[in-house]
């Protein structure tokens, strides 16, 4: 299995289980059962292609995995249930909302994408930018 796929499968299951956590909340138990359908095929179709992952991108899925691991109340949960497929998406250098290509080297194919943003002071993903200039 190359990193690529491993880290893919590692924050898939860092999401289930963070969506089993918001599940308690019986009221929004619809809405945790929408995202996570929505969400998680995104996250296990990031670890496709060949490209390896630089070591650094594979360290900040690592961080994000850690951070929601900390998680204990089910709303913050339900929170993060929309915030973590990104978090990952960006140190992927892909999408998961389907809107973008994914950056150079994520399918394999080693072609260029437009260059990346500068990093938001306000963006708690900031910090993942600079692994894909």
């Amino acid at each position: 299995m190359s990193d690529r796929a491993e880290a893919a499968d590692r924050a898939a299951a860092a999401y289930r289980a963070l969506a089993e956590l918001a599940e308690t909340v019986e009221d929004e138990w619809q809405y945790v059962t929408d995202l996570t359908d929505a969400y998680l095929p995104s996250i296990l179709a990031l670890g496709g292609g060949t490209a390896p992952l630089p070591a650094g991108v594979v360290a900040a899925v690592g961080e994000a995995i850690a951070e929601i691991g900390l998680i204990a109340d089910p709303h913050r949960a339900i929170d993060w249930l929309s915030t973590f497929p990104h978090v990952v998406a960006i140190a992927f250098g892909g999408d998961v909302d389907g809107e973008a290509e994914p950056a150079e080297g994520a399918d394999g194919a080693g072609a260029a994408g437009p260059e990346p943003p500068e990093p938001d002071g306000d963006s708690p993903c900031g910090t993942l930018l600079p692994f894909h200039r």
